[in-house]
């Protein structure tokens, strides 16, 4: 979960002014584009009543004026087929002198039914950014930078969740496995600070590391016992059967035949198409379905 951005000196002066003769629908967009955050309306709401701010007379119960009004409508119908979000955002600030959110331009879409037809936005094949080969000072204001110089995450730093949380610690997640952190700092692209307890002590008992293949299955249902002989582990391919099939154990030895049943249905299951021989022609043939007697070739002069 990201940690909310905090309010700065400056934009919580502005919201101040705002707030009270101001639509709470056009705050965010006003503010965003001042000061370079993302704020929602629910952010906006929350922060008035934190800061106890109340609409100005005349502006308490107002009927909010109507944001989309019959020119905006027409030109934006009109606008974004071939227009990517960016350009839409932008273009219409320039007619109209209001700033649009993500959020309005989404669901004006949805409501007037038209389409960018652009891929969402997203970058097609070839297709270069328009900010390459060009630095901070050609596109964002010095305050902007400054901001984002402030929550950057710099080399060396830890997740101020993670601060406190020494190698060796163990968590329970919501489905009730035990986890334990093993390292401090996860490898470049893959999220190995914490490692399943099982696998650990599987791996103790057995003197070798899990079968990049196998799931490690409690085999009394305890997910916090492991003891070796409670610790199994079944091929992920096998335990795929077991689970959709309902198969039932209690102990190491009903899960040992569950796994040979899974095993054996399988197996049944890949002899459905072998190979067969032709009941009219006597040659060999691969069907296409299971009940196949005949090969193609006998059943095209049929």
């Amino acid at each position: 979960m990201m940690a909310a951005i905090a309010w700065t000196k400056d934009e919580e002066r502005d919201f101040r002014e705002l707030y009270p003769v101001t639509d709470n629908r056009e705050i965010p967009a006003i503010l965003n584009s001042r000061h370079g955050n993302n704020r929602s309306l629910s952010a906006i709401k929350n922060r008035a009543h934190v800061l106890g701010l109340s609409k100005a007379e005349g502006h308490k119960h107002p009927m909010p004026p109507k944001f989309w009004t019959k020119d905006r409508r027409e030109w934006f119908i009109t606008f974004v087929p071939g227009h990517e979000e960016t350009e839409i955002r932008r273009e219409f600030e320039r007619l109209f002198g209001i700033p649009l959110t993500r959020e309005q331009v989404k669901s004006a879409k949805y409501n007037f039914g038209v389409q960018s037809g652009t891929h969402g936005g997203r970058f097609e094949k070839g297709q270069e950014s328009w900010c390459k080969g060009m630095t901070w000072d050609e596109f964002m204001p010095p305050e902007s930078q400054e901001r984002c110089r402030q929550t950057q995450f710099k080399p060396g730093n830890i997740p101020h969740n993670a601060i406190g949380i020494e190698v060796g610690s163990e968590r329970i997640d919501a489905e009730g496995y035990v986890w334990v952190k093993i390292a401090e700092r996860k490898t470049f692209g893959t999220n190995d600070n914490w490692l399943q307890k099982s696998h650990i002590a599987w791996e103790e008992a057995h003197g070798e590391p899990v079968p990049e293949d196998c799931a490690i299955v409690f085999a009394n249902h305890d997910k916090q016992d492991f003891r070796p002989e409670n610790l199994v582990a079944v091929p992920r391919s096998v335990w795929a059967v077991i689970a959709r099939n309902g198969y039932e154990y209690n102990d190491a030895a009903s899960l040992q035949a569950c796994m040979n049943l899974a095993k054996l249905k399988a197996a049944i299951y890949d002899l459905r198409l072998a190979p067969r021989e032709c009941r009219k022609c006597g040659q060999e043939f691969e069907p296409r379905y299971p009940n196949q007697a005949t090969c193609d070739v006998c059943m095209g002069k049929e």
